[in-house]
Parts: C-alpha cells; sequence; structure tokens
C-alpha cells in the first residue's frame, strides 16, 4: 500500500493516522479479495455479461478507527496491473475527482498505452505533480469479480506534494452541481472538468453502507480495522431513502441545515446564518458546527466532555456527548434523525456534537458538518444523476 496511503489526507476531517494493526488487516482483507477474483474469474469467462444483467454491485471498504473518529478506504486497480498491490484509497466526499498515489504503476503495466493515454500534466489538490490520464479503472465487486469503469480522467501523481512530502491517494465521492463549482476540478489549459468515478457508470445511486456503530465506533485510542462496510452502486433508487437536493453553486457536497435540538430541546441554530450548509462526510467523527451568533456556544448543555485534539484550532470549541436531533433539507422537505449515546455500547459512548464560533474544518463556510457519526446512523445515498442526496435511517 506504500507510505502515500499512511498520510493521505481527507479533505473535511482530520484523518486517522495508520497504524500497524490497520495496514495488516486491510492488507489481508485484499488478498482475501483477490483469491475470491481469482476463482471467480476462473469460472466465467466475461465478467462484464454479468455486469451488464446485474441491478447493483458491491464493493468492500475497510474502515479503520482510532478515538471515535474513523475514514474509510477503497482499492482501485488497473488494466492488465496486478491486483494483489493494488492501492487502497481514502474515500472522501470532500473531494470530487480520483487521484492514484503512483503514475509508476500504470507505466509499469505491459502496454500500457493501448489502455491509458496522458492528456496532460497538472498539479492535484494536495499539491502532487501529476499526469492527467485518461483510461479505465477497476472496483473489486464483494462476489471477487472486477468492475470496471472505462474512460475515467484521473489524477496520476509524478512526485510527492512541496507542501506535504508524499502522494495523494484519494477516491473523491462528492456530488456537486455543477461539476465547475470546485475549481480544483477545472484544469487550465486541458479543457476537461473532472468529476467522481461513481459518477460515470450507468449505476448512477451510490449507497454507503456502514458497519454497525459498535464495531466501527472503537473506544479511546485503540487502533482498530473492520472490512464490512460496502459502498452499493445502483442502477436503480433502492427502497426507503429520502432524498434531498444538494446546494448548487458549492464546491462541497452539501444541504441546507434548518434545525438543531439538544438532549430533547429545540435550540436557535442555525437562525440568521447567511447560507448555511450541511457538509455531508462519509468519515470522521461528532457533528461539528460554527456559532458565529451565539445560538450555543455561551450555554452550558447536558454531559459536557472535552474537546477531541483536532478542535485545537477552532476558537472556543465546546463539546457535548448529550443526545442531538439534526433536521437537514431542501426547498421542498427536511430529513430529521437523532445520534444517541444509547446506541453505543458503554466503553464506546463519546462526543456526539463540537460547536465553536468558526470551526476551521468548515473552510469558512458557515454551518455544520454531519460527520461520520451521521453515517453510522443512516445508510447514506448519492444520487449522481439528480444531484441529490438521500437518508435511511438504520
Amino acid at each position: 500500500m506504500g507510505d502515500a496511503l499512511d498520510r493521505s489526507r481527507h479533505s473535511l476531517h482530520d484523518h486517522v493516522a495508520l497504524a500497524d494493526p490497520h495496514k495488516a488487516a486491510m492488507t489481508q482483507h485484499l488478498s482475501a479479495l483477490q483469491m475470491k477474483r481469482s476463482v471467480h474469474l476462473a469460472a466465467v469467462d466475461d465478467t462484464r455479461n454479468l455486469q451488464a444483467k446485474a441491478t447493483s454491485h458491491a464493493f468492500p471498504i475497510t474502515t479503520v478507527s482510532t478515538n471515535l473518529n474513523f475514514d474509510a478506504y477503497i482499492a482501485v486497480g488497473f488494466k492488465g496491473g496486478d491486483s494483489s498491490s493494488a492501492p487502497h484509497l481514502i474515500v472522501d466526499s470532500g473531494n470530487t475527482s480520483l487521484i492514484v498515489p503512483r503514475w509508476e504503476d500504470i507505466e509499469a503495466i505491459p502496454d500500457y498505452q493501448a489502455s491509458y493515454r496522458i492528456l496532460g500534466q497538472a498539479t492535484e489538490p494536495w499539491g502532487c505533480p501529476a499526469n492527467v490520464v485518461k483510461g479505465p479503472i477497476q472496483l473489486f465487486d464483494s462476489t471477487g469479480g472486477l468492475f470496471t469503469i472505462d474512460g475515467c480522467t484521473f489524477f496520476a501523481c509524478t512526485g510527492d506534494s512541496p507542501l506535504h512530502g508524499h502522494r495523494t491517494a484519494n477516491f473523491g465521492t462528492g456530488c456537486i452541481a455543477p461539476w465547475t463549482a470546485s475549481p480544483t476540478n477545472v484544469l487550465p489549459g486541458l479543457g476537461i472538468t473532472l468529476q467522481p468515478i461513481l459518477s460515470q457508470t450507468d449505476y448512477p445511486y451510490v449507497e454507503f453502507d456502514y458497519a454497525p456503530m459498535e464495531p466501527v465506533q472503537e473506544a479511546g485510542a485503540t487502533a482498530a480495522a473492520h472490512v464490512h462496510s460496502m459502498i452499493r452502486i445502483h442502477s436503480v433508487v433502492p427502497d426507503g431513502f429520502f432524498l434531498l437536493d444538494i446546494v448548487h453553486d458549492c464546491r462541497w457536497m452539501a444541504l441546507i441545515p434548518t434545525g438543531l435540538s439538544i438532549a430533547g430541546s429545540p435550540t436557535k441554530w442555525p437562525g440568521a446564518l447567511a447560507s448555511p450548509i450541511a457538509m455531508i462526510d462519509t468519515g470522521g467523527g461528532p457533528v461539528y458546527l460554527s456559532d458565529p451568533h451565539d445560538y450555543l456556544c455561551s450555554s452550558e448543555w447536558p454531559e459536557p466532555v472535552a474537546n477531541p485534539f483536532w478542535a485545537a484550532d477552532s476558537t472556543v470549541a465546546k463539546s457535548i456527548q448529550a443526545p442531538i436531533e439534526i433536521t437537514v433539507g431542501d426547498e421542498f422537505g427536511s430529513y430529521s434523525y437523532v445520534i444517541n449515546n444509547a446506541r453505543f455500547p458503554v466503553a464506546d459512548q463519546g462526543i456526539t456534537l463540537v460547536m465553536s464560533p468558526q470551526n476551521t474544518f468548515m473552510m469558512g463556510q458557515q454551518g455544520m458538518n454531519v460527520g461520520g457519526i451521521s453515517a453510522l446512523a443512516n445508510a447514506i445515498l448519492v444520487d449522481y444523476k439528480n444531484r441529490k442526496v438521500g437518508f435511511r435511517k438504520k
């Protein structure tokens, strides 16, 4: 997997540093998938025929967690490449492009020019010099087969970032409208606008289904890796999801936050915030928000706890572990859900909400990030075709 993986950063929250137990579990998981794939391909001649008959596909992802924070990783392959050394990329809803860490892996494929074409050079969002490449990307299906997405345009790093001294490995999954709303998607001089590779299939409805809270939300600083989470892609909208329009002309996938209750008591937040957004995160930990008008920060709330280390850069942060209810919506409707520590084992109960006048991870925006904890309380559906986000309570 390489050092690039160890240091890859998520866009919207502090990353989980990979410890040796994480890497061992991920290596074991990939080896098991490779064995399943070998058996599968020995039994069929054409995986594409199977793909054409299916209405959905599931791709295993590995979640890694410490200190009640988690990230998710997915393995990607290249046509003709060695799948046993496929890179694991961080699943990032704050990014809208694919960035693989090593162009050298593609260049090492015999006759790679038959499948991959360099369109030009650019600097990817985290600062690495990169080739802009067009060609197929392969994902590992839960059945052991390969799912090929043809004609993908993506970054392939050719060197370390001068900003961070490492390479980027990032599987962007954000849905924004238009794709040009993120300046990093627009490549000057190349006439190219990037978008997530999962938006470029005949299965535009993408479900993020994480393992139950109990195994994912490991207590304390113990490093853990879990392999029971999935990304599922569907050709039709699956049942049970409440769909909302994303905020347009925003560089991050977001809805509109319309209400927040703490311990059963409604608050005035977001109140008079100008154009607040609720960033949809597919990793991380507790909900966090900015409160510049002091609807929350000066008040005393039930079950206060110490701030997480990553809140040190945010002004006068305050954290709680009390139950919260979040309401998000669009101009046509809204959806509410509760995050309650009572659903956690005692050892795993932790922070539900971090509030501060201005949270640095909000990237200068007003509003909230619903946190990875929301992705554990709900299955989340991204509708790339109609630019919507859906929720289904677990």
